[in-house]
């Protein structure tokens, strides 16, 4: 009995890890809609509390707010199109959303948060959307959650994937 304890214990150690990603929520949305999209942190850097995360937008996200949260501070990061778009409601876009960042806090490493944005999704159906995560830390430690999986992988095969968003058929 003690040893069928021993060995549930550490296989349930073992799985922590996957559970411990900074995830997106939720996992899978209709391409092309507007999505409410949580990025969960689920722990600090090693211990430490959080202090900042920094999500990277792929070219062609358009449209993207984040939600403010008391204690931290937003920026917003443009990168300029090649070539003008339309976006929502029909305005010519001639540049994007980059980079967000929440910086502040601190969410000690005991604490959950999330981090809310509103975003419209690629039309790619049945692509799926990266967004990388920069997570800092007090301490000048960071975790980079950044991981793509290559051919015949999957996230849970990663240290470090990058929070995805699967990208379905409307």
């Amino acid at each position: 009995m003690r040893i069928a304890l021993a060995l549930a214990a550490a296989g349930a150690l073992c799985a922590l890890p996957a559970a411990a990603h900074v995830t997106l929520d939720p996992p899978a949305a209709p391409a092309g809609s507007h999505v409410r999209a949580a990025l969960r942190v689920p722990h600090g850097c090693a211990g430490a509390a959080t202090t900042r995360i920094a999500v990277e937008l792929p070219e062609g996200v358009y449209s993207a707010k984040p939600s403010p949260k008391p204690g931290w501070r937003l920026t917003i990061e443009r990168r300029r199109l090649a070539q003008a778009v339309r976006g929502p409601h029909g305005r010519e876009l001639e540049e994007e959303v980059a980079r967000i960042t929440w910086e502040g806090g601190p969410l000690p490493n005991e604490q959950y948060e999330e981090f809310i944005l509103m975003l419209q999704a690629p039309n790619e159906p049945g692509g799926t959307l990266f967004l990388p995560i920069l997570q800092s830390c007090e301490g000048g430690r960071s975790e980079a959650w950044v991981e793509r999986p290559a051919a015949g992988q999957t996230a849970r095969d990663l240290a470090r994937p990058a929070p995805t968003l699967r990208l379905t058929p409307r």
